[in-house]
Protein backbone atom coordinates (compact mmCIF):
# COMPACT_ATOMS: atom_id res chain seq x y z
CA UNK A 1 0.00 0.00 0.00
CA UNK A 2 2.74 2.31 1.03
CA UNK A 3 4.51 2.00 -2.55
CA UNK A 4 1.75 3.54 -4.06
CA UNK A 5 3.12 6.51 -4.58
CA UNK A 6 3.43 7.57 -8.37
CA UNK A 7 2.38 6.61 -11.91
CA UNK A 8 3.92 3.81 -14.05
CA UNK A 9 6.03 6.53 -15.54
CA UNK A 10 6.66 8.20 -12.04
CA UNK A 11 4.66 11.03 -12.81
CA UNK A 12 2.33 12.19 -9.51
CA UNK A 13 -1.56 12.03 -10.24
CA UNK A 14 -3.12 15.04 -10.50
CA UNK A 15 -4.62 15.79 -6.68
CA UNK A 16 -7.04 18.81 -7.76
CA UNK A 17 -9.78 18.06 -9.89
CA UNK A 18 -13.75 19.26 -10.01
CA UNK A 19 -14.60 16.35 -8.54
CA UNK A 20 -12.63 16.87 -5.32
CA UNK A 21 -13.19 20.55 -5.00
CA UNK A 22 -17.07 19.34 -4.75
CA UNK A 23 -16.11 16.73 -1.97
CA UNK A 24 -14.64 19.69 -0.02
CA UNK A 25 -17.98 21.44 -0.60
CA UNK A 26 -20.07 18.72 0.59
CA UNK A 27 -17.53 18.10 3.57
CA UNK A 28 -18.21 21.63 4.50
CA UNK A 29 -22.22 21.56 4.04
CA UNK A 30 -22.17 17.76 6.09
CA UNK A 31 -19.95 19.36 9.09
CA UNK A 32 -22.40 22.18 9.11
CA UNK A 33 -24.66 20.28 10.98
CA UNK A 34 -22.14 20.13 13.73
CA UNK A 35 -21.26 23.64 14.20
CA UNK A 36 -24.39 25.27 13.88
CA UNK A 37 -25.47 24.05 16.91
CA UNK A 38 -23.08 24.68 19.21
CA UNK A 39 -25.86 26.45 21.31
CA UNK A 40 -28.51 23.41 21.24
CA UNK A 41 -28.62 22.65 24.91
CA UNK A 42 -29.54 26.42 26.40
CA UNK A 43 -32.31 26.37 23.35
CA UNK A 44 -33.27 22.58 24.19
CA UNK A 45 -33.59 23.90 28.11
CA UNK A 46 -36.02 26.34 27.07
CA UNK A 47 -38.07 24.03 25.38
CA UNK A 48 -38.88 22.43 28.73
CA UNK A 49 -36.51 19.83 28.79
CA UNK A 50 -34.65 19.17 31.76
CA UNK A 51 -30.66 18.70 32.32
CA UNK A 52 -30.54 15.27 31.87
CA UNK A 53 -33.31 14.63 28.86
CA UNK A 54 -31.46 18.21 27.32
CA UNK A 55 -27.76 16.21 27.42
CA UNK A 56 -29.39 12.50 26.23
CA UNK A 57 -30.74 14.44 23.17
CA UNK A 58 -27.71 16.30 22.30
CA UNK A 59 -26.01 12.64 22.95
CA UNK A 60 -28.65 10.67 20.99
CA UNK A 61 -26.84 11.76 17.96
CA UNK A 62 -23.35 11.12 18.46
CA UNK A 63 -24.96 7.58 19.74
CA UNK A 64 -26.16 6.80 15.92
CA UNK A 65 -22.63 7.63 14.33
CA UNK A 66 -21.51 5.06 17.06
CA UNK A 67 -23.82 3.09 16.12
CA UNK A 68 -24.66 2.97 12.26
CA UNK A 69 -20.66 4.05 11.15
CA UNK A 70 -19.18 0.32 11.32
CA UNK A 71 -21.93 -1.61 9.46
CA UNK A 72 -22.39 1.32 7.11
CA UNK A 73 -18.50 1.96 6.44
CA UNK A 74 -18.14 -1.67 5.82
CA UNK A 75 -21.22 -1.74 2.81
CA UNK A 76 -20.46 1.62 1.56
CA UNK A 77 -18.22 1.97 -1.50
CA UNK A 78 -16.94 4.76 -4.14
CA UNK A 79 -19.59 3.38 -6.45
CA UNK A 80 -22.56 3.98 -4.05
CA UNK A 81 -20.70 6.98 -2.23
CA UNK A 82 -22.37 9.66 -3.93
CA UNK A 83 -25.99 7.55 -3.41
CA UNK A 84 -24.95 7.47 0.38
CA UNK A 85 -24.35 11.28 0.33
CA UNK A 86 -27.85 11.65 -1.16
CA UNK A 87 -29.39 10.41 1.00
CA UNK A 88 -27.92 11.50 4.13
CA UNK A 89 -28.67 15.49 2.41
CA UNK A 90 -32.14 14.17 2.10
CA UNK A 91 -32.21 13.17 5.22
CA UNK A 92 -30.91 16.08 6.93
CA UNK A 93 -33.74 18.26 4.39
CA UNK A 94 -36.27 16.41 6.22
CA UNK A 95 -34.77 17.15 9.83
CA UNK A 96 -33.90 20.61 9.90
CA UNK A 97 -37.50 22.18 9.22
CA UNK A 98 -38.77 20.53 12.00
CA UNK A 99 -36.59 21.92 14.56
CA UNK A 100 -39.37 24.42 15.49
CA UNK A 101 -41.86 22.24 15.42
CA UNK A 102 -40.99 19.07 18.08
CA UNK A 103 -42.49 19.72 21.19
CA UNK A 104 -41.57 17.67 24.51
CA UNK A 105 -38.87 15.31 24.98
CA UNK A 106 -39.72 11.85 22.90
CA UNK A 107 -40.12 14.17 19.63
CA UNK A 108 -36.88 16.09 20.38
CA UNK A 109 -34.97 13.02 20.78
CA UNK A 110 -36.89 10.69 17.85
CA UNK A 111 -36.02 14.11 15.70
CA UNK A 112 -31.85 14.38 17.15
CA UNK A 113 -32.14 10.55 16.24
CA UNK A 114 -33.29 11.25 12.40
CA UNK A 115 -31.13 14.15 12.15
CA UNK A 116 -28.00 12.13 13.78
CA UNK A 117 -28.72 9.59 11.02
CA UNK A 118 -28.61 12.11 8.07
CA UNK A 119 -24.87 13.18 9.30
CA UNK A 120 -23.88 9.45 9.66
CA UNK A 121 -25.19 8.84 5.97
CA UNK A 122 -23.23 12.16 4.64
CA UNK A 123 -20.51 11.37 6.34
CA UNK A 124 -19.47 7.89 5.26
CA UNK A 125 -20.75 8.63 1.57
CA UNK A 126 -18.34 11.96 1.57
CA UNK A 127 -15.42 9.48 3.51
CA UNK A 128 -15.82 6.72 0.85
CA UNK A 129 -15.92 8.65 -1.96
CA UNK A 130 -13.24 11.25 -0.93
CA UNK A 131 -10.58 8.53 -0.58
CA UNK A 132 -11.32 7.15 -3.75
CA UNK A 133 -10.21 10.52 -5.52
CA UNK A 134 -7.16 10.76 -3.67
CA UNK A 135 -3.48 9.63 -5.34
CA UNK A 136 -1.47 7.73 -2.32
CA UNK A 137 1.57 10.02 -3.57
CA UNK A 138 -0.51 13.30 -2.10
CA UNK A 139 -2.33 11.76 0.68
CA UNK A 140 -0.96 14.13 3.38
CA UNK A 141 -2.26 17.54 1.34
CA UNK A 142 -5.05 16.02 0.51
CA UNK A 143 -6.46 15.13 4.40
CA UNK A 144 -5.09 18.33 5.13
CA UNK A 145 -7.45 20.26 3.12
CA UNK A 146 -10.38 17.64 4.29
CA UNK A 147 -8.90 18.75 7.59
CA UNK A 148 -10.29 22.69 6.94
CA UNK A 149 -13.16 22.43 5.30
CA UNK A 150 -14.41 19.77 8.52
CA UNK A 151 -12.99 22.55 10.60
CA UNK A 152 -14.08 25.89 8.54
CA UNK A 153 -17.97 25.76 9.31
CA UNK A 154 -16.59 25.37 13.03
CA UNK A 155 -14.99 29.05 12.36
CA UNK A 156 -17.55 30.64 10.46
CA UNK A 157 -21.31 29.30 12.06
CA UNK A 158 -21.25 30.27 15.46
CA UNK A 159 -20.43 34.43 14.88
CA UNK A 160 -22.91 34.06 12.18
CA UNK A 161 -25.97 32.64 14.16
CA UNK A 162 -24.85 35.12 16.85
CA UNK A 163 -25.02 37.93 14.56
CA UNK A 164 -28.42 36.57 12.48
CA UNK A 165 -30.36 35.54 15.59
CA UNK A 166 -32.20 39.17 16.12
CA UNK A 167 -33.57 38.07 12.12
CA UNK A 168 -35.23 35.16 13.61
CA UNK A 169 -36.61 36.36 16.46
CA UNK A 170 -34.44 35.27 19.08
CA UNK A 171 -35.47 31.58 18.55
CA UNK A 172 -32.75 29.00 17.46
CA UNK A 173 -35.04 26.85 16.20
CA UNK A 174 -36.29 28.55 13.56
CA UNK A 175 -32.40 28.99 12.65
CA UNK A 176 -31.84 25.71 12.64
CA UNK A 177 -34.74 24.97 9.98
CA UNK A 178 -33.70 27.95 7.86
CA UNK A 179 -30.50 25.88 7.97
CA UNK A 180 -32.42 23.85 4.87
CA UNK A 181 -31.59 26.18 2.20
CA UNK A 182 -27.61 26.05 3.42
CA UNK A 183 -27.91 22.54 3.09
CA UNK A 184 -30.29 22.13 -0.43
CA UNK A 185 -27.61 22.53 -2.68
CA UNK A 186 -25.62 19.99 -1.72
CA UNK A 187 -28.24 17.51 -3.24
CA UNK A 188 -27.85 18.90 -6.41
CA UNK A 189 -24.02 18.93 -6.07
CA UNK A 190 -24.04 15.00 -4.89
CA UNK A 191 -25.83 14.16 -7.27
CA UNK A 192 -23.31 15.91 -9.91
CA UNK A 193 -20.27 13.59 -8.04
CA UNK A 194 -21.86 9.99 -8.26
CA UNK A 195 -22.22 10.32 -11.98
CA UNK A 196 -18.61 11.08 -12.11
CA UNK A 197 -16.04 8.31 -12.71
CA UNK A 198 -13.34 8.23 -9.54
CA UNK A 199 -10.00 8.10 -11.20
CA UNK A 200 -8.38 6.36 -8.10
CA UNK A 201 -11.47 4.01 -7.27
CA UNK A 202 -10.89 0.80 -5.79
CA UNK A 203 -11.79 -2.63 -7.76
CA UNK A 204 -14.13 -3.86 -5.27
CA UNK A 205 -15.89 -3.37 -1.95
CA UNK A 206 -14.52 -3.50 1.03
CA UNK A 207 -15.64 -6.98 3.06
CA UNK A 208 -14.54 -8.35 6.19
CA UNK A 209 -10.80 -9.56 6.65
CA UNK A 210 -9.05 -8.37 9.69
CA UNK A 211 -7.14 -5.58 10.16
CA UNK A 212 -3.81 -5.21 10.16
CA UNK A 213 -1.48 -4.27 13.30
CA UNK A 214 -0.37 -0.24 11.32
CA UNK A 215 -4.60 0.08 11.07
CA UNK A 216 -5.40 -1.01 15.26
CA UNK A 217 -2.42 1.18 15.76
CA UNK A 218 -3.40 4.42 14.07
CA UNK A 219 -7.11 3.55 15.49
CA UNK A 220 -6.16 3.45 19.08
CA UNK A 221 -3.88 7.02 18.36
CA UNK A 222 -6.29 9.06 16.52
CA UNK A 223 -8.72 7.87 19.72
CA UNK A 224 -6.10 8.97 22.00
CA UNK A 225 -5.96 12.39 19.98
CA UNK A 226 -9.72 13.09 20.27
CA UNK A 227 -9.67 12.13 23.25
CA UNK A 228 -7.40 15.05 24.30
CA UNK A 229 -8.92 17.11 21.83
CA UNK A 230 -12.27 17.05 23.72
CA UNK A 231 -11.06 17.35 26.87
CA UNK A 232 -9.36 20.59 25.74
CA UNK A 233 -12.25 22.02 24.21
CA UNK A 234 -14.55 21.34 27.52
CA UNK A 235 -12.05 21.78 29.99
CA UNK A 236 -10.64 24.91 28.99
CA UNK A 237 -12.59 27.39 30.27
CA UNK A 238 -12.78 26.05 33.74
CA UNK A 239 -9.09 25.83 33.92
CA UNK A 240 -8.86 29.35 32.48
CA UNK A 241 -10.52 30.76 35.17
CA UNK A 242 -8.61 29.18 37.47
CA UNK A 243 -5.92 30.92 35.97
CA UNK A 244 -7.24 34.07 35.63
CA UNK A 245 -7.87 33.91 32.15
CA UNK A 246 -11.18 34.36 31.23
CA UNK A 247 -10.75 37.18 28.97
CA UNK A 248 -8.50 35.08 26.71
CA UNK A 249 -10.83 32.14 26.74
CA UNK A 250 -12.73 33.14 22.96
CA UNK A 251 -9.05 34.04 21.82
CA UNK A 252 -7.92 30.70 22.56
CA UNK A 253 -10.44 29.14 20.45
CA UNK A 254 -9.57 31.81 17.82
CA UNK A 255 -6.10 31.42 17.56
CA UNK A 256 -5.56 27.27 17.80
CA UNK A 257 -8.54 27.31 14.69
CA UNK A 258 -6.48 29.58 12.62
CA UNK A 259 -3.11 28.01 13.50
CA UNK A 260 -4.51 24.59 12.46
CA UNK A 261 -6.02 26.31 9.31
CA UNK A 262 -3.41 27.72 8.12
CA UNK A 263 -1.05 25.50 8.79
CA UNK A 264 -3.07 22.74 6.60
CA UNK A 265 -3.49 25.02 4.13
CA UNK A 266 0.22 26.51 3.85
CA UNK A 267 2.04 23.00 4.96
CA UNK A 268 -0.04 20.77 3.46
CA UNK A 269 2.57 19.67 0.57
CA UNK A 270 5.04 19.12 3.10
CA UNK A 271 3.13 16.51 4.52
CA UNK A 272 3.92 14.66 1.68
CA UNK A 273 7.49 15.24 1.25
CA UNK A 274 8.67 14.15 5.16
CA UNK A 275 8.40 11.80 7.30
CA UNK A 276 4.96 11.55 8.22
CA UNK A 277 5.26 8.99 10.81
CA UNK A 278 7.84 11.52 12.57
CA UNK A 279 5.86 14.45 11.72
CA UNK A 280 2.58 13.30 13.18
CA UNK A 281 4.25 11.90 16.51
CA UNK A 282 5.96 15.69 16.63
CA UNK A 283 2.62 17.08 16.36
CA UNK A 284 0.79 15.10 19.01
CA UNK A 285 4.17 15.50 21.38
CA UNK A 286 3.55 19.26 21.01
CA UNK A 287 -0.27 18.26 21.99
CA UNK A 288 0.88 16.29 24.86
CA UNK A 289 3.39 19.51 26.03
CA UNK A 290 0.49 21.77 25.61
CA UNK A 291 -1.64 19.97 28.11
CA UNK A 292 1.41 19.09 30.06
CA UNK A 293 2.22 23.00 30.53
CA UNK A 294 -2.19 23.68 31.37
CA UNK A 295 -1.67 22.14 34.25
CA UNK A 296 1.41 24.25 35.71
CA UNK A 297 0.08 27.54 37.15
CA UNK A 298 1.12 29.61 33.99
CA UNK A 299 0.22 33.53 34.05
CA UNK A 300 -3.04 34.33 31.99
CA UNK A 301 -1.11 35.36 29.30
CA UNK A 302 0.33 32.02 28.17
CA UNK A 303 -2.74 30.35 27.32
CA UNK A 304 -2.21 32.30 23.73
CA UNK A 305 1.19 30.23 23.50
CA UNK A 306 -0.37 27.06 24.34
CA UNK A 307 -3.41 27.99 22.28
CA UNK A 308 -0.60 28.35 19.63
CA UNK A 309 0.98 24.82 20.44
CA UNK A 310 -2.22 23.27 20.65
CA UNK A 311 -3.06 24.53 17.02
CA UNK A 312 0.51 23.47 15.39
CA UNK A 313 -0.05 19.89 17.05
CA UNK A 314 -3.55 19.35 15.59
CA UNK A 315 -2.76 21.01 12.85
CA UNK A 316 -0.05 18.46 12.01
CA UNK A 317 -1.29 15.03 13.81
CA UNK A 318 -4.97 15.04 12.98
CA UNK A 319 -4.21 14.67 8.96
CA UNK A 320 -1.29 13.34 8.69
CA UNK A 321 -2.92 9.72 10.79
CA UNK A 322 -5.62 9.80 8.31
CA UNK A 323 -2.92 10.11 5.46
CA UNK A 324 -1.10 7.03 7.19
CA UNK A 325 -4.30 5.50 7.47
CA UNK A 326 -4.82 5.78 3.71
CA UNK A 327 -1.24 4.61 3.09
CA UNK A 328 -1.24 1.26 5.29
CA UNK A 329 -4.65 0.53 4.22
CA UNK A 330 -5.57 -1.95 0.90
CA UNK A 331 -7.31 0.03 -1.78
CA UNK A 332 -10.60 -2.17 -1.01
CA UNK A 333 -10.29 -0.93 3.12
CA UNK A 334 -9.60 2.62 2.95
CA UNK A 335 -13.14 4.00 2.61
CA UNK A 336 -14.22 1.48 5.72
CA UNK A 337 -10.98 2.33 7.57
CA UNK A 338 -11.23 6.13 7.31
CA UNK A 339 -14.29 5.94 8.24
CA UNK A 340 -13.47 3.78 11.11
CA UNK A 341 -11.00 7.00 12.28
CA UNK A 342 -14.18 9.19 12.13
CA UNK A 343 -15.81 7.42 14.34
CA UNK A 344 -13.21 8.04 16.56
CA UNK A 345 -13.85 11.61 16.55
CA UNK A 346 -17.42 10.91 17.80
CA UNK A 347 -16.29 8.27 20.75
CA UNK A 348 -13.52 11.00 21.96
CA UNK A 349 -16.26 13.37 22.34
CA UNK A 350 -18.34 11.20 23.91
CA UNK A 351 -15.73 9.65 26.25
CA UNK A 352 -13.67 12.99 26.57
CA UNK A 353 -15.90 14.81 28.86
CA UNK A 354 -17.11 11.58 31.06
CA UNK A 355 -13.16 10.26 31.63
CA UNK A 356 -12.46 14.52 32.21
CA UNK A 357 -15.17 14.65 34.60
CA UNK A 358 -13.95 11.92 36.79
CA UNK A 359 -10.13 13.06 36.51
CA UNK A 360 -11.47 16.54 37.75
CA UNK A 361 -13.07 14.94 40.69
CA UNK A 362 -9.88 13.70 42.18
CA UNK A 363 -7.04 15.44 40.62
CA UNK A 364 -8.50 19.11 39.58
CA UNK A 365 -8.37 20.29 36.43
CA UNK A 366 -4.79 20.74 36.51
CA UNK A 367 -4.61 16.86 37.08
CA UNK A 368 -7.22 16.04 34.07
CA UNK A 369 -4.84 17.98 31.63
CA UNK A 370 -1.59 16.74 32.91
CA UNK A 371 -2.73 12.67 33.06
CA UNK A 372 -4.14 13.63 28.93
CA UNK A 373 -0.99 14.94 28.12
CA UNK A 374 0.70 12.05 29.73
CA UNK A 375 -1.11 9.37 27.70
CA UNK A 376 -0.75 11.10 24.08
CA UNK A 377 3.33 10.27 25.06
CA UNK A 378 2.89 6.32 24.12
CA UNK A 379 0.45 6.60 20.41
CA UNK A 380 3.30 9.33 19.84
CA UNK A 381 6.18 6.81 20.42
CA UNK A 382 4.07 3.96 18.61
CA UNK A 383 3.49 6.16 15.54
CA UNK A 384 7.45 5.51 14.99
CA UNK A 385 7.41 2.32 14.82
CA UNK A 386 4.49 1.73 11.58
CA UNK A 387 6.39 0.43 8.84
CA UNK A 388 8.05 3.35 6.37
Amino acid sequence: MGNERSLAGGAVPPLWSAGFAGMLVLTLLGFANLAAFYGLGPWLRGRGLGPAQAGLAIAAFTLVALLLIPPLSARITPATAGRCILAGFGVTLLALPLYPLAEGFPQLLALRCLHGLGFVLTLVGIVAGFVAMVPAAQAGRAYALFGVADLLPFALLPPLMEATLPAFGGDAGRQYAALALLQAPALLLALWIARRPLAHAPPQAARGGRASRPVLLLLAVNSLAFLAHALLFNLLKPRALELEGSALIGLFFGVQTATIMALRLLAGSAFDRLDQRRLAAIGLGAVGLALGLLALPLPAWALLAVALLTGLGFGAALPLLNALMHRHSPPERRGANLNLMMLTLQLGYLLGPLLGGLVVGVAGYAGAFLLAGLCLAPGAAALLRLPK
